[in-house]
């Protein structure tokens, strides 16, 4: 089974690989379309309308224009720009940023790329107050599905069978995420060094039909950003809290750091550590505390997509054997501007997972291989309730440990809207 796993991986790689690909060999394309907005008298007006929006201070009408022009044509580098600077001047830092991150491996003039440069650090350093939100459905309840529910246990060296009461409920659930931002500039001694404080709130919470299922994670963290013309640095303090079935499960209180380091050419490597203490209130067993580290390396591609590769490692150490454990991973991610409006964002991630403490009742090793796959697909042209666009998410992902009874397939659903400007 775990050869068979590993042959998917493989073509998984193979598939990502390929769109890279075709990624690379379409730059000739972005590069062409840098300068104007493709000659047809149809988008240029309209690229005329959203420039005159913008100069108008209205920039939410202006995003809306570009981004009805890169549904037709995505690889207009010089509308995708302007889109940026839309969602710069409408606060939508996030939007912006990711914009002009992947405009850098088009075949800009050095001066323009610079710019390019100042504007994410100006985002970085923003100031002032913004706000995401987004809501759909999603998959909620039990959804894993086991290979079998019987599992044995050894009593002095007798195998006993017994079967493991497992929820079997599937439903889908109301879910609202997001949050909201206030940064605000610290004066310091260094010419080039730029520091903020912020604070951050977010929510992620999923209400089901049955309350046994509901689930409320809630986040805080005030910090510093410390930033240079190429490089972003955040160091936070982190509380949390999870919610199950409208009483508390857990808080965690962490420190974070992370720390992006920008090329001119688009790449970017990127690192993020998180050390918790986890307080659990239904079990003293489930105390202790959890370390997080991921280090990657993203790069835009053909001045519209972006692709990328992390490593993790998860380190939880609690007095429960079930919840002991090391986790490492690898993960392949990408981002495509395409026609029609979609954006599709799919990624593949290998983890395996080792526990310190064998359960002397276990009749097998109770290590674990994950291997799964998630897209993602956004249509950016259709636009609801004053600015929210709609989204689609899938997930698949399979798990096999020695032990049949932990060894499960996943699937995860979420679609919805999303704030666009």
């Amino acid at each position: 089974m775990l050869r068979e796993m590993r042959t998917i991986l493989l073509g998984l790689i193979f598939f990502l690989a390929t769109a890279l690909l075709l990624c690379i060999s379409s730059s000739v394309v972005a590069s062409e379309a840098t300068e104007g907005t493709d000659g047809d008298p149809r988008i240029e007006n309209s690229f005329l309308l959203g420039m005159e929006y913008l100069r108008n201070g209205n920039p939410s009408l202006a995003a809306k224009h570009f981004l009805l022009i890169l549904a037709e044509d995505p690889s207009l580098v010089r509308v995708r720009l302007e889109l940026a600077r839309a969602y710069f001047l409408n606060k939508q830092w996030e939007r912006s940023r990711s914009e002009f991150f992947r405009v850098l491996s088009s075949d800009l003039p050095e001066p323009v790329r610079i710019r390019v440069l100042d504007y994410i650090r100006a985002i970085d350093a923003r100031r002032g107050f913004d706000w995401d939100l987004s809501i759909g459905v999603s998959s909620v309840g039990d959804t894993r599905s086991y290979d079998t529910d019987q599992i044995y246990l050894d009593f002095g060296g007798a195998h006993l069978p017994f079967t493991l009461q497992r929820e079997k409920s599937k439903e889908l659930g109301l879910r609202l995420t997001g949050g909201a931002n206030f940064r605000k500039p610290i004066k310091n001694s260094f010419d080039t060094l730029e520091t903020v404080a912020f604070a951050a709130v977010s929510f992620d919470l999923k209400e089901a039909r049955t309350s046994r299922y509901d689930d409320y994670q809630l986040l805080s963290r005030v910090g510093l950003r410390l930033l240079s013309p190429r490089t972003t640095v955040s160091v936070a303090p982190v509380i949390s809290t999870r919610i199950l079935a409208g009483e508390i499960f857990e808080n965690r209180n962490a420190w974070e750091v992370a720390f992006e380091r920008r090329g001119l050419v688009g790449g970017a490597l990127f690192g993020f550590l998180s050390v918790a203490d986890l307080h659990n209130k239904k079990s003293e067993a489930l105390d202790g505390y959890e370390t997080v580290a991921e280090l990657g390396f993203r790069r835009s591609v053909s001045g519209r997509n972006v692709v990328g590769v992390s490593l993790l490692l998860e380190d939880k150490n609690v007095d429960n054997s079930f919840e002991n454990y090391i986790r490492r991973g690898i993960r392949l991610f990408g981002s495509f501007n395409a026609r029609y409006g979609l954006t599709i964002s799919p990624s593949i991630y290998f983890y395996e997972k080792s526990y310190r403490e064998r359960n002397p009742l276990l009749t097998g090793d109770p290590d674990e291989t994950t291997i799964g796959t998630s897209i993602r697909v956004e249509k950016n042209d259709v636009f609801f309730a004053n600015g929210f666009s709609p989204f689609v998410e899938f997930e698949y992902s399979q798990t096999k440990s020695e032990i049949d009874a932990f060894s499960y397939s996943e699937n995860k659903f979420n679609a919805g809207v999303e704030r666009r400007f």
